[in-house]
């Protein structure tokens, strides 16, 4: 699972001043996005959702909000709707 602690130990490799491009998604997002779709999960969730995010992304797709969707629609236990 990367945390900001993991991440910030891989930058320690680059030079300062070198460019990179970083896009970074976090529990708060995909929370947010489940609240946006009248969705109710649990923080564990959301970590297994970035989680999944990591682990599975494509450099050619990138990671949308279409991929925390995809999560969110994809959890095991499926998150309770809000009525």
């Amino acid at each position: 699972m990367p945390t900001v602690s993991s991440v910030i130990e891989h930058l320690k490799g680059y030079q300062p001043d070198e460019h990179i491009a970083v896009a970074i998604w976090c529990e708060e997002d995909v929370l947010g996005r489940a609240e946006e779709r009248d969705m109710t999960i649990t923080k564990e969730q959301a970590q297994s959702i970035i989680d999944q995010m990591d682990a599975n992304q494509d450099a050619e797709l990138g990671i949308t909000w279409d991929t925390i969707d995809a999560g969110l629609d994809e959890l095991p236990s499926k998150p309770v709707t809000k009525r």
